[in-house]
């Protein structure tokens, strides 16, 4: 069955539910794909992910998008069969196992699943826009609310710009360099977090006018300005973006970094040697981190393991 790739929110991690920008890339060092258990009763991984697909099952059932319709008898039948979700990608970790698996549910058992891989060969911002909406309406069951870009990231496998409520578009990142002195790597907390739950804390800083005012200028002055110049490649601007990032974050969201992180990110500011960021909701999994000096960072973060993910 078809395989379907995790995802990184390289930015826009809150903004993006609030008309800022955003920018989705595939990973395909973690991925999931259906299997069916002969023996589901004696392989625990295949036994709680059927269970967990039947209660999503009941959920897609009485939630049904009459332009977006899934085959659930079909679905039913196969669950009975020993139907499960076989994934690597850690979940709570940031890197889309809920999308991955919305993903890979719409391919097969969409009922018009051909003609959307064939209508996605020609790609319009209105035919995203629209498979972003219904993707985010399933996903909602994990989360609450639900962007729907992690879904789509794992259908499309590429790059996502996403620009705000009026423009959605697959776009190309930066070539690497001879030596591809930058790179952007993730950093294990070693314990996982609930979306759910940080998004609640969210929610509650954002209902405080002077954090609103302050997450709006945020937005435009580094979010938005950190992904045009990562994609525009100009590394001296960028950087002052990512900076800007990782002082805002810590300062007006320090509660979305483990507490034992909270002095690596201030190191990072200090030095300069490495900037760390919120990777999704924050709260543990992985931590996003960017460096133009990699044996310096690994050498100062020697108590984390740390993957680097992208060279440029």
């Amino acid at each position: 069955m078809e395989q379907l790739n995790s995802k990184i929110l390289l930015f826009g991690e809150y903004a993006v539910l609030h008309d800022g920008m955003a920018l989705v890339i595939p990973c395909n060092k973690y991925y999931g794909k259906f299997e069916f258990s002969a023996s589901a009763d004696n392989n625990k991984q295949a036994l709680q992910s059927n269970e967990y697909l039947r209660k999503f099952c009941a959920f897609i059932s009485s939630h049904m998008d009459e332009k977006f319709v899934l085959e659930v008898k079909k679905f039913e039948h196969e669950l009975e069969q020993g139907l499960f979700f076989k994934s690597n990608i850690p979940q709570g970790y940031g890197l889309g196992s809920s999308g991955a698996l919305v993903a890979a549910i719409v391919l097969r058992y969409l009922v018009k699943a051909k003609l959307l891989k064939d209508d996605l060969k020609v790609i319009t911002y209105q035919k995203l826009k629209e498979l972003k909406k219904s993707l985010g309406n399933y996903e909602s069951y994990f989360h609450g609310v639900s962007s729907g870009l992690d879904p789509l990231s794992s259908i499309l496998n590429e790059p996502i710009l996403y620009k705000g409520t009026h423009d959605i578009i697959t776009t190309k990142l930066p070539e690497p360099s001879s030596d591809k002195s930058n790179k952007i790597f993730l950093l294990d907390t070693t314990f996982p977090r609930t979306t759910s739950k940080m998004m609640g804390m969210f929610n509650q800083l954002y209902s405080h006018e002077e954090f609103k005012e302050k997450f709006k200028q945020y937005i435009i002055q580094n979010n938005n300005t950190a992904i045009q110049h990562f994609l525009d490649n100009k590394t001296e601007d960028f950087y002052t973006s990512v900076y800007n990032l990782s002082s805002f974050q810590l300062q007006y969201m320090k509660d979305f970094f483990p507490e034992s992180l909270q002095k690596e990110v201030a190191k990072g500011l200090d030095n300069g040697d490495y900037f760390l960021k919120l990777c999704g909701a924050g709260g543990g999994g992985f931590i996003l981190g960017f460096t133009n000096n990699w044996e310096t960072t690994q050498q100062k973060l020697k108590d984390y393991t740390l993957e680097e993910i992208y060279s440029y």
